[in-house]
């Protein structure tokens, strides 16, 4: 190879910075095409041979799944891939490619971007997580060889190269075979083996590829004595370092800054003449600031961080914080990719948080101090996004939970929630450095506090929903044994004595049953079956019912004895009742005597009419079946008996229809439709509601503890939760923290409290992951509006 193709003409660089710059498709220089074609060549091999070991992977996975339903779903993804193996890495290799092609605008980073932000880049947070985590660890491994790699392809393109738009920098590999991936069908353990295998065969094995990729641009003449060069900057003394503004000397820590944030900064880069102080984006020249440096800045932000009073929520800004920080040192640094989203991802969190109706304000901005060591925590260790148990996450769920139903009084920093959050967070501010076991301490101590604080409001909240619950069963107990008796009693004609035990023994009887044991109890629906037959036994046709009413009244009279001793009746009135009701079966009896003697009478009288009329007058038979007839009526008594009361059936049909008692079904289905609980007054002036009203529906929904803000007037608003519903009335109790009772609503009285708007749902469900569901949200509706 000759001299002179090692050379790279400066006339030929700028023609294509003003190409690139007019937006025209680029043309690749020589060596770039050339780097572009043995690149990808060579992560074509490397990323065909991982399907074999995510072969091996998920077969071994399938074979250990605990359900069937995940076994089968990595035998899906295990064919699926075997299928689509050379699509991938085709696709793969397109994407690398792809990137080659670089324009001027990709130097230009908004402060802010939805696709910037690679934490909710993807539907699944663990797959985020996973991937960013490994593009991280690629560019801390192998950041020498490739700042080298950024700064010759930095001398051959048109546009200025740098971390994020490298071609071949670590997130443009991930981002690439992330891509190809993305649209496969897969298990979610699938997807993550997948990219669990791409980093130990690809991405952890990029320092081989980065010495290759450097290599080749070296043979073609590019920078070939840059490593020689950076080897002796790095030699020179450290003393030669620019000192920072007032004279303070740079110094390198993880430990806390000083109050008011004016003490050590970390290590960062000193200016020279072509870079500004402060925040700059990844340059080739300039490796991302480690994360135990910016740990180091944010500790100092954190004890120096000063916050408005009066309860003002504030949510700072920490780009703009660390901006400042190293203007004051006179330093500039870049942030690694994957630390700027966990900042943003942080600030939006914290934004979603700070405007939280169910928080009050004071709440707000306690919780709001917390966005710098939580920001720690996520830098340090990013599963802090998806691992739910996280001391820290459950710490911030706790104090907000804690919190949902507060007011702030007049005098609110003197109120004991109030002073114990307070307290927590100052000591997370204080105390927290690097050991996340402080969160779980004081969580532990929030914890304590909460227990005693409700247990004095369950206290109170327990005789509200007590006296609320009995007041119900009164009503409703009330209600369903007049159910009971007007089903009995209603237009029969009953003997006195009778009436008396049933409005002053066994009224009261059922009340009790009712009360104790619940209408779907066997003791209500035997005493039920006493009312019925008491009224029956009194009722009842005689003589027919005679044997009937004869086996049936020892069992009566023993059942309604329990009853007298179950309400510790007065013995004398009791004796009394007894002997009313003996004597009126006395009398039945006596009856039945009577009519069946006199019946007999008749039936005799009739058919020794009939045989007299029959032997009197000469009856010529048609038939000899006829005379036969005629000549067993004659000669049987049976037959005549049975003549005879075959013309009294009718009147005995009649007489059973008149006394006819309702069966045990249509009794039971009367107590079920009983109306339990009167309409108020409130009530009468609201319209029914369709029973697909949204409103309506919602009050079967309703979860107890649920709290809500109720709106009395534009002058009265609180906060209350929903304590009991009283099924037995169908009312609601709602009480406030301290447990005293602030309002009931019947179930219609409910739905237009919803509709109006005068009772207010709040989201009381887990702060975090509330916050975290509503940034992510967010964010992929920007990008689909976007597209």
């Amino acid at each position: 190879m000759s001299e002179s193709s090692k050379v790279v003409s400066l006339s030929e660089k700028s023609a294509e910075r003003s190409t690139a710059l007019a937006g025209k498709a680029m043309v690749l220089p020589s060596a770039v095409a050339m780097l572009k074609e043995k690149a990808c060549a060579e992560l074509f091999e490397r990323v065909k041979s991982l399907f074999g070991k995510v072969d091996d992977s998920l077969f071994a996975m399938a074979e250990r799944a605990h359900g069937q339903e995940e076994q089968d779903g990595l035998f899906q993804a295990l064919r699926l891939l075997r299928v689509e193996r050379r699509n991938i890495a085709e696709n793969f290799i397109g994407n690398v490619q792809q990137a080659f092609q670089i324009r001027q605008e990709a130097q230009d980073t908004p402060s802010f971007a939805p696709d910037n932000l690679s934490l909710v880049h993807n539907d699944d947070l663990e797959q985020l997580v996973a991937a960013d985590t490994m593009v991280a660890s690629a560019k801390r491994d192998f950041a020498e060889p490739l700042t080298e790699l950024c700064l010759r392809l930095d001398t051959l393109y048109s546009v200025k190269i740098y971390d994020k738009n490298n071609p071949l920098g670590p997130d443009v590999i991930c981002d690439a075979f992330v891509e190809a991936i993305q649209p496969l069908d897969l298990h979610i353990r699938a997807r993550l083996t997948l990219l669990k295998k791409f980093e130990q065969l690809v991405m952890q094995q990029l320092r081989g590829f980065y010495d290759f990729c450097n290599q080749l641009l070296v043979e073609q003449g590019v920078l070939p004595s840059l490593r020689e060069q950076q080897r002796a900057a790095r030699q020179r003394p450290a003393a030669h370092s620019t000192p920072v503004s007032g004279g303070a000397q740079t110094t390198v820590g993880t430990g806390h800054a000083a109050a008011e944030g004016q003490g050590p900064v970390a290590s960062g880069v000193p200016v020279s003449g072509h870079v500004a102080p402060g925040l700059v984006p990844a340059t080739a020249a300039m490796t991302p600031m480690p994360a135990g440096d910016l740990l180091s800045h944010l500790g100092a932000l954190q004890s120096g961080a000063h916050y408005q009073g009066g309860g003002t929520a504030q949510l700072l800004n920490v780009g703009e914080l660390l901006q400042q920080r190293l203007v004051e040192a006179n330093q500039a640094a870049s942030l690694a990719k994957v630390d700027s989203d966990v900042i943003k991802l942080v600030e939006m969190l914290f934004s979603f948080i700070l405007e939280d109706r169910s928080l009050a304000t004071p709440i707000k901005s306690l919780l709001g101090r917390l966005q710098l060591p939580l920001l720690k925590v996520a830098i340090a260790d990013k599963s802090f996004f998806s691992k739910g148990g996280h001391p820290a996450r459950k710490l911030l769920n706790e104090l907000a939970d804690a919190a949902t139903g507060w007011q702030a009084p007049e005098n609110y920093e003197s109120d004991p929630l109030y002073r114990e959050i307070s307290q927590i967070v100052e000591r997370a501010l204080n105390e927290f450095d690097q050991d996340i076991h402080i969160f779980s301490a004081l969580l532990e101590s929030l914890r304590e506090f909460i227990a005693r604080e409700r247990k004095r409001a369950e206290m109170l909240e327990r005789r509200v929903v007590d006296e609320a619950d009995g007041r119900a069963k009164t009503q409703a107990a009330r209600a369903r044994v007049a159910a009971v008796m007007d089903a009995l009693v209603a237009e029969r004609d009953l003997p006195p004595v009778v009436q008396d035990w049933l409005n002053k023994v066994w009224n009261n009887v059922l009340f009790l049953t009712c009360v104790k044991e619940g209408t779907d109890s066997e003791a209500w629906s035997r005493d039920v079956r006493t009312a019925r037959d008491l009224v029956w036994s009194v009722q009842a046709p005689m003589p027919e019912a005679r044997k009937q009413l004869l086996s049936l009244l020892p069992t009566l009279q023993e059942r309604l004895r329990e009853g007298i001793e179950a309400l510790s009746y007065n013995a004398f009135e009791a004796r009394s009742l007894f002997a009313g009701l003996k004597e009126i079966y006395r009398e039945r009896f006596a009856l039945a005597q009577r009519l069946t003697e006199e019946r007999e009478r008749l039936v005799k009288e009739q058919v020794a009419r009939e045989v007299q009329a029959a032997t009197a007058v000469e009856v010529v038979a048609e038939t000899p079946a006829e005379t036969a007839k005629i000549e067993a009526v004659a000669e049987s008594p049976e037959a005549e008996v049975a003549l005879a009361e075959d013309r009294v059936a009718v009147d005995s049909a009649e007489a059973k229809e008149e006394i006819a008692l309702p069966p045990m079904e249509e009794i039971e289905q009367a107590v079920a439709q009983a109306e339990v609980a009167p309409v108020t007054e409130e009530q009468q002036g609201l319209a029914q509601l369709d029973e697909d009203d949204p409103h309506w529906q919602m009050t079967f929904r309703l979860a107890q503890g649920s709290w809500f803000e109720l709106k009395r007037s534009e002058e009265e608003q609180f906060r209350c939760r929903l304590a009991a519903v009283i099924r037995d009335i169908d009312q609601f109790i709602f009480v406030n923290r301290n447990g005293a009772k602030v309002a009931e609503f019947a179930r219609l009285e409910l739905a237009h409290a919803l509709r109006s708007a005068q009772l207010l749902p709040l989201d009381d469900g887990m702060l975090f992951e509330r916050a975290l569901q509503s940034v992510i949200g967010n964010v992929r509706k920007k990008r689909s509006e976007q597209r």
